[in-house]
């Protein structure tokens, strides 16, 4: 019996989904602040914020795209892994306590 393969997509789609859910919320807080920008006057702005104003965009975007990337690559994975099941889709025979020959209850009931 062959042995299922691990996925390592799912530590890839766990590390990059977290990154994304903080790059994303870094850049809305990033865009409300650019809505009041008369609060940002005062204080000075944060590394991190200043790098969400410049790259904002195109980290999230890539994030996305690696992403997308990681769960084709996670359902492949898996989709090997359930064609290499023997006997995975072939359905279950009922056994009949009647014998060979015999109808069924529900056939003898339509009659």
């Amino acid at each position: 019996m062959r042995r299922q393969i691990k996925n390592p997509f799912y530590i890839v789609l766990g590390v990059i989904g977290f990154t994304f859910t903080i790059t994303a919320a870094s850049y809305c807080l990033s865009v409300l602040r650019g809505v009041r920008p008369q609060a940002a006057l005062t204080e000075k702005s944060h590394p991190l914020e200043e790098i969400m104003d410049r790259h904002g965009t195109s980290l999230l975007t890539g994030q996305l795209i690696l992403l997308a990337v990681a769960t084709v690559g996670a359902v492949a994975v898996d989709h090997v892994n359930g064609q290499n099941k023997p006997n995975s889709r072939q359905p279950q025979r009922l056994t009949d306590d009647n014998g060979p020959g015999s109808d069924s209850p529900l056939e003898k009931k339509r009659l």
